[in-house]
Parts: structure tokens; C-alpha cells; sequence
């Protein structure tokens, strides 16, 4: 059996987003996210990708949402989502999109089980990428999202990090393009 033929359908993942009250802001937001990362799969013409992954990951990456906006909101959604039966490829995107990714020493520092939430797969990082390109509903640079951030929170290590990373998922996917 293919990954395709357990994934939800696009109607599916929707319905199943305000099943569990996801507010609307953030079902907005996730469709902007799948729109971007759709747009990103798109321009990638050297390997071959999920593009139902890519696009159910996407709607459904901030499912925990409908129980928390703490970082914990990744573990939530993958646990959700495990729950329901769905692919753990499907869990592993809703657990690797905050930030840039966290490592062991992050998550601990942010009250998460110590491990390495990170993303490995192009179609997890074209998630998370597309996810900080989205500010809401609105597209942004990845300067604009983390200098909103520096300001906000200040150039914390974590954050730092995390521009690092992204700064390379997107180096990495500008590379296969």
C-alpha cells in the first residue's frame, strides 16, 4: 500500500481540522502554507517528491493547534494525527515545523521530551520552510519573519539557530531548482 492510500483527502483534511477546532485563523493560515509549499514542490524539477504529502502535511501541520499554541503544539498534532491512524510521515511534519526545526538541547530548553525534532526529508523542510514564509495569511521573507521575532522575543540562541537552519533548508531547495 502506498503512503497515497492511507493520506487524507484535501475535503478530509479540512473537515478533520474543524472536527477538532482548529480556529479559523490557523486554517487560513494552513492553507496559504499548502498554497506556498505547493508553489515551492513546483519549482523543483531535479527530484521527484510527494506532492500529497506536501500538501495533506501542510493542512494538517498545525493541528495541534486546536489544543495549545505552545511549542508543544507540534507534538499534539503528530500525536493526533498517530492516533487517527495516519502515517507517521504525516506525524513527523507536524513535529519538525516550529522554527527551523528543534534539536535535543532546544526542545528540552522549550519543555519538549529531549530529542531531535528536525526535519529530514525535502518534504518536511519544504513545510517548515513554506510555514515561515507565512505570517498568517500574508507571505513573507524569511528576514521579515525572523527579524519580527528578533524584536519580539530578541536574538535569543534558539532563534538564532533557527534562522541557521532555515537559512539552509532554503539554500538546499533554491539548489535543486
Amino acid at each position: 500500500m502506498d503512503i497515497e492510500d492511507i493520506l487524507p483527502s484535501r475535503d478530509i483534511a479540512f473537515e478533520l481540522l474543524k472536527k477538532k477546532k482548529v480556529p479559523y485563523h490557523v486554517r487560513k493560515h494552513s492553507i496559504k502554507v499548502a498554497e506556498k509549499a505547493l508553489e515551492i514542490v513546483e519549482s523543483i524539477k531535479s527530484v521527484k517528491l510527494n506532492n500529497d504529502l506536501v500538501e495533506i502535511g501542510s493542512l494538517l501541520h498545525d493541528i495541534g493547534r486546536s489544543k495549545t499554541h505552545g511549542f508543544n503544539h507540534a507534538l499534539i498534532g503528530g500525536k493526533i494525527l498517530k492516533e487517527m491512524g495516519y502515517p507517521s510521515e504525516l506525524a513527523r511534519i507536524c513535529e519538525t515545523h516550529i522554527l527551523g526545526g528543534l534539536d535535543k538541547v532546544d526542545a528540552k530548553s522549550v519543555g519538549l521530551p529531549e530529542k531531535n525534532y528536525l526535519p529530514n526529508t525535502l518534504e518536511e523542510k519544504i513545510i517548515c520552510l513554506a510555514d515561515k514564509m507565512m505570517a498568517g495569511t500574508k507571505e513573507v521573507t524569511i528576514e521579515e519573519r525572523f527579524n519580527k521575532w528578533f524584536s519580539k522575543y530578541g536574538r535569543t540562541d534558539i532563534l538564532v539557530k533557527a534562522k541557521k537552519r532555515i537559512d539552509a533548508i532554503q539554500k538546499e531547495i533554491e539548489d535543486l531548482q
